[in-house]
């Protein structure tokens, strides 16, 4: 039997104030609006890209959307914030926003766009993105949201503000639960247009890089968790199971959320031979809920968020770990996430390079088909739950799998 990863739960930095009596009380919408922006697909951007924004302005930025930066892992690579609601990723090169209830996520582009200009010297107006996501399932209470994020419709109008010529999906039974989509940006063919064109200017160089370039995010959206399950993320019951005791109901919301994540499962979604680096950001809130940030060999991400109140309890989990470098798959992780959270019903997304991409433009090669997640999960069989939607896109390099199950 493989060891368990060694875990690592450790902070960079907490910020104090705003862990200080964070009530979830009047938490409401789950489900998360994720905002995913490329500057480029070199990671190593001069002076070191997106990560040289100062902290009081990402502070700043967030605020502008009605959430607080709780804590804080980093790596080589990247920097990881736990925020109040959710999680924010900064890398080199991307970065990543994920943000639950009545955040305002999109009004942070505007704002964006000025400091990547003052801090990057790089103008998205005149140079636009390597490539943009957002996409969100659809919500629960949308009447509750601000008018801007009320309406799918009123999203794409304010996207294309910024990021003109986007494309716009509705993914899934529109008058049932589905799953949003908006994406643009230059890609590949265009990357020449890109302010670091002068380093992959050649063909050579070009075709040097797109071999090298890595893509996949693998997102798993869980509704109706079992009533058993949510127990151990309502935090309060939490500590009367486990006999902790509490100084007038307030406790250490980050060591608690480490305790709850080995307690869970959740600290074992991955399982290897050797030894890797996964260092792992938990908080649980007063008094239900619970998020986590884990960051994997220094440059990959697994992050999960969980609202159990009963009546519209949700989980999320996200990552772009390559699982095949663990000695795992998407399905076996999957497989462990349905058995923790054991969801009344769920979908996952996976967004994978098309198999076709490299031989398009000049490389070659092609991913083993057991190594392949796209492969792997198009016609999966779950026990317990029946399929009830599969849909694949192409959308330029990529092509996207979502598939909706239902417990039966």
């Amino acid at each position: 039997m493989a060891p368990s990863i060694s875990y690592q739960c450790e902070y960079s930095s907490i910020n104090h104030k705003n862990v200080e009596n964070l009530d979830s009380t009047d938490a409401f919408e789950g489900p998360e609006k994720l905002l995913e922006i490329w500057l480029s697909p070199i990671e190593n951007l001069p002076n070191n890209g997106f990560r040289c924004i100062p902290l009081n302005q990402v502070e700043s930025l967030l605020d502008d959307i009605n959430c607080k930066i709780l804590s804080q892992i980093s790596s080589d690579n990247m920097d990881a914030y736990l925020l109040s609601e959710s999680s924010l990723f900064v890398f080199n090169n991307k970065i990543i926003l994920k943000t639950c209830g009545t955040t305002t996520t999109l009004l942070c582009i505007e704002k964006l766009f000025k400091l990547v200009k003052e801090y990057l010297q790089w103008d998205l107006t005149k140079f636009p993105a390597f490539k943009v996501f957002y996409s969100r399932r659809s919500f629960m209470f949308p009447q509750k949201q601000v008018e801007l994020h009320q309406n799918w419709n009123n999203e794409v109008e304010y996207l294309d503000k910024y990021f003109p010529g986007g494309d716009s999906y509705i993914v899934g039974k529109s008058n049932k639960d589905h799953w949003h989509l908006f994406t643009s940006g230059v890609g590949f063919i265009n990357a020449n247009n890109l302010p670091v064109n002068s380093i992959i200017a050649s063909d050579v160089a070009k075709k040097k890089l797109i071999s090298e370039f890595k893509d996949e995010t693998f997102e798993i959206l869980m509704t109706r968790l079992s009533d058993e399950v949510t127990t151990v993320f309502n935090t309060q019951k939490f500590l009367s199971k486990c006999g902790i005791e509490t100084v007038n109901g307030e406790f250490d919301g980050h060591k608690i959320g480490e305790i709850t994540f080995k307690e869970s499962g959740l600290a074992h979604l991955y399982e290897i031979e050797g030894s890797h680096d996964i260092k792992s950001n938990c908080f649980s809130f007063n008094p239900c809920g619970f998020s986590s940030n884990s960051i994997v060999d220094n440059s990959s991400y697994y992050t999960l968020h969980i609202t159990p109140e009963s009546g519209w309890s949700y989980a999320s989990f996200e990552t772009n770990v390559n699982p095949y470098e663990l000695n795992t798959n998407n399905l076996e992780v999957l497989k462990k996430i349905l058995k923790i959270f054991q969801p009344g019903c769920f979908c996952f997304t996976i967004f994978e390079l098309k198999d076709e991409f490299n031989s398009r433009l000049g490389m070659s090669g092609k991913q083993d088909d057991t190594n392949n997640s796209f492969k792997l999960l198009k016609n999966v069989e779950l026990k317990g739950y029946k399929r009830v939607e599969k849909i694949m896109y192409d959308i330029d390099e990529y092509k996207l799998l979502y598939v909706n199950f239902v417990k039966i």
